[in-house]
């Protein structure tokens, strides 16, 4: 299993949660290791997905995964 395949999903995992957003970026940071591509790559996945368009959770995830990115430097 990839880093972006782990941070896909435990995006979707923490998306069906009711976590705390910002612990949940948190948890989602410390799984990438600071990976930029890790998370833009599990960001296309979720989008790409096509059971990922019908799950509600899915357009959570991406939330998630937006923030993380602009927590991430470039």
């Amino acid at each position: 299993m990839t880093t972006a395949d782990a941070v896909r999903e435990h995006a979707l995992a923490l998306a069906r949660t009711a976590v705390d957003r910002d612990e949940a970026v948190r948890e989602l940071e410390a799984l990438c290791g600071g990976r930029r591509v890790a998370v833009v790559k599990a960001r296309q996945q979720v989008l790409s997905s096509p059971e990922g368009s019908e799950e509600p959770a899915a357009g959570r995830a991406v939330e998630l995964l937006d923030e993380l990115l602009g927590r991430l430097p470039a």
